[in-house]
């Protein structure tokens, strides 16, 4: 509804088992969302409290709503009061404009019903801009008192700061576009200055409004304050058609100037929109304006970022010259739908707590349940410097319309803030609207355990960060007879095991000797390939560290073969510790038969295609690091699969991961992978699939023997050793391919009666879901 007011598609049976990563329900279900803001109630508060609100209806207004911090109030939780209604606000920034120490709000509204419909400004008062006076207390019950400020149609954003004085707080105003449907005309950006009266205390008396540009900006769909970066007065960065733009008014001309920093996505036939639809500018050291984060095009697809040139100038001066920037896309979320719409909607900087650190940013995506949420992106650094790689993490699969970035619960515990994109009539996801604070926590040098729906989050320091000599460890589970523990070493660090252990590397490298023969183990053997993992008493940590698995055989229990699901254990081990939350200790980890999970009834292509298959799971732990940017290792998982049957053939269309897997027990002695080639693009038949005949013929077979582990099976991009391949929707793009039993072909499926357990002897493996970021070489 605030762009361009056409239905995105959102598939009506989406999995509704969203991830959230230490998040904080502030409000849910809500009727709408669009807005949310950190709101200072004063001017010295220093946790901030939550505006946010949606556009409401034709014939019913939105509410705007302050959710009141607890830390604020000592209340249990958050509170909400409705400061005022509003017939469909876009846009809110904050000041004090009565000097009484209490910020202000002000808000753009009678937008419209779409930009299509906009509400022309001097026939219909549209394109408000009102200042709502603080009345001092959070729980008023009276509405804020409106004040106006000035109208222009299609107002869309807000921003405040000293643009041209330094005498009063002023007001940007920016439409969108200047009339109903005009995607091509240029709209004016608009300064509104303060007039006061005898008593400040009063507010102002009324706004006087100048054209800071007429003509030269086109679909400015995001505006960032550069506080005090033009002397004492302040700058700002716009996001639009015409790509980045820095915006700053020359005090000796008396005139506004401005650059093209970079011209965002390329004009393309097919799309009507093209430049840039947000941004932010990020620290690298101690350079405020290290690098340039934004998503292009409007309301597109495309992760993107403006890299500063070694030759740069220092500060703002980089940002009037396009020259010193070079742009690089980081991340494309696959084809934009039917009416050129895609799925990225706002980005922000994410400050860390460290100062030698580069700063990560967020971007907040709607659209498609595949895509929606929150992630992060972490630059990769070299020797201080950037190496143009970021590292992706999703935070939040919840639809997010905007960020709000603030301490809301601690000075050193920083949290994203986040609210669904709920416009009727334009996109609504699968999921009632709500508000959320995902909390950012400092490093801890310990392993915490939480739980994460129907899983345990893992979150361990990074191998760097644990003093030489010492190492973490956690057991966490008895899988198929063996004590599984997440051991993290750091650079160079020894780790010493029992006769008869394994070890499954997901993050860094180890070394290990053996008949005087260094062998060197990352996270996979290479490609089609398979490495045993059973290693000598003595392992060490590379130059980056090591996080692995150590797989230890419990004397008690079977190993394998087994005959019976009984057999194959699968128990929660997590210990009573101040680092383990007891929801997680206490979570049941049973292995489920797959043709009982949710996921496998949920219609074409899954239903009945394991009715009376010996197929369980079990889930299963997803491992983080315990840092600002909350970079994913690995989501792991079991699985066990009966003699002479499949696991059906498939290849990822729908998630982007890379996957590598660990055999513990090759019941028949015969089982593993079956591939195709790359260069085979028929679907699968779901009948001869069943056939040996069809399987041998079509795919080939990479057999798993026990305590072994195989490399990338996805396609690998021409002269690289594991670097994927993608799809246009982002997903990683692999070959069919499936787990096969020994002794497949050999009786008809599904098997009926089930074997007796004499004859059963159940395959149980591990799969590691990796980002793509992992195999980037």
């Amino acid at each position: 509804m605030c762009c361009t007011g056409r239905a995105l598609s959102a598939a009506p049976n989406a999995n509704s088992d969203d991830e959230h990563i230490n998040e904080i329900s502030i409000a849910t279900p809500l009727p709408d969302g669009y807005w949310i803001a950190a709101f200072p109630f004063s001017t010295d508060t220093p946790t901030p409290d939550i505006i946010a609100y949606g556009l409401g209806f034709e014939g019913k207004p939105a509410s705007i709503r302050l959710f009141t911090n607890p830390i604020n109030t000592g209340s249990r939780g958050w509170m909400v009061n409705e400061i005022t209604s509003l017939e469909f606000p876009v846009a809110m920034v904050y000041a004090d404009l009565t000097g009484d120490g209490s910020n202000d709000v002000i808000i753009c509204d009678r937008y419209g019903p779409s930009i299509y419909d906009l509400w022309d400004a001097e026939t219909n008062d549209g394109g408000r801009i009102q200042w709502f006076q603080n009345p001092g207390s959070r729980s008023a019950p009276e509405p804020w008192k409106a004040h106006p400020i000035g109208n222009s149609t299609g107002m869309h954003r807000l921003e405040v700061g000293h643009f041209t004085t330094t005498e009063h707080i002023q007001v940007m105003g920016v439409p969108i576009i200047s009339k109903s449907g005009d995607l091509t005309s240029p709209a004016p950006i608009l300064i509104f200055t303060p007039v006061y009266g005898s008593d400040r205390k009063q507010g102002p008396q009324k706004w006087i409004e100048e054209v800071a540009f007429a003509s030269e900006f086109r679909l400015i769909h995001d505006v960032r304050l550069l506080p005090k970066t033009n002397g004492d007065l302040d700058s700002i960065l716009v996001a639009g058609r015409e790509g980045v733009a820095f915006l700053w008014y020359a005090r000796s001309k008396k005139a506004w100037e401005y650059s093209i920093v970079g011209t965002g996505l390329p004009q393309s036939a097919e799309n009507p929109f093209w430049g840039s639809g947000s941004v932010d500018v990020c620290r690298v050291g101690d350079e405020q304006i290290g690098y340039i984060a934004a998503c292009e095009a409007f309301h597109g697809n495309t992760v993107a970022v403006y890299l500063r040139k070694p030759s740069a100038p220092k500060g703002v001066e980089a940002l009037k010259d396009s020259s010193h920037w070079e742009r690089r896309e980081i991340q494309s979320f696959g084809e934009l739908n039917a009416e050129n719409t895609g799925t990225i909607h706002h980005v922000r900087a994410i400050h860390t707590t460290h100062a030698s650190e580069a700063e990560t940013f967020g971007i907040a995506c709607i659209g498609a349940p595949r895509n929606q949420g929150v992630y992060l992106y972490t630059p990769e650094e070299r020797d201080g410097k950037l190496t143009g790689n970021f590292k992706e993490t999703k935070i939040t699969n919840e639809s997010a319309a905007r960020l709000a970035v603030a301490n809301f619960s601690h000075p050193s515990e920083q949290g994203i803030a986040s609210i669904s994109y709920y416009v009727p009539n334009y996109h609504t996801g699968p999921d009632p609207p709500s508000v959320r604070i995902n909390i950012i926590l400092p490093q801890n040098l310990n392993i915490v355990a939480s739980r994460l729906n129907n899983e345990v989050l893992l979150r361990i320091p990074r191998p760097k960060a644990i003093p030489s000599g010492e190492i973490r460890s956690l057991s966490f589970w008895i899988l198929a007879g063996r004590r599984i523990s997440l051991v993290v070493v750091p650079p160079c660090g020894e780790y010493k095991l029992a006769e008869g252990d394994a070890v499954k590397v997901i993050y860094g490298s180890i070394t290990y000797d053996i008949d005087g023969t260094q062998i060197i183990r990352g996270i996979a053997p290479s490609a089609k390939q398979t490495g045993e993992t059973e290693v000598p008493s003595i392992i060490h940590a590379g130059n980056d560290g090591a996080v692995f698995l150590h797989l230890h055989p419990l004397n008690d229990q079977l190993q394998g073969p087994f005959q019976t699901m009984s057999e194959v254990s699968s128990l929660n081990i997590l210990p009573n510790n101040p680092h383990v939350d007891p929801s997680a200790r206490t979570l049941q980890l049973p292995f489920r038969k797959v043709d009982t999970l949710p996921w496998a009834q949920s219609g074409p292509p899954f239903d009945l295609v394991w009715n009376d298959f010996e197929f369980y799971n079990v889930t299963g732990f997803h491992v983080h690091f315990n840092d600002d940017s909350f970079e994913r290792i690995v989501h792991m998982q079991a699985w066990t699969l009966g003699l002479g049957e499949t696991a059906r053939f498939h290849n990822h269309s729908d998630l982007s991961f890379c996957e590598i897997h660990f055999c513990l027990s090759n019941g028949g002695g015969y089982g593993g992978m079956r591939y195709f080639s790359d260069d085979s693009t028929a679907p699968i038949d779901t009948d001869k699939e069943l056939t040996k005949e069809y399987v041998e013929a079509n795919s080939t077979l990479l057999l798993l023997a026990d305590m072994h582990e195989h490399g990338p099976l996805w396609k690998i991009q021409s002269g690289n050793e594991a670097k994927p391949v993608l799809r246009p929707n982002g997903t990683v793009d692999y070959p069919w391919h499936a787990w096969l039993a020994g002794q497949f072909g050999e009786r008809q499926l599904p098997i009926l009666p089930p074997l007796p357990a004499n004859e059963q002897k159940y395959d149980v493996w591990m799969a590691f879901e990796f980002p793509p970021a992992a195999f980037q070489y």
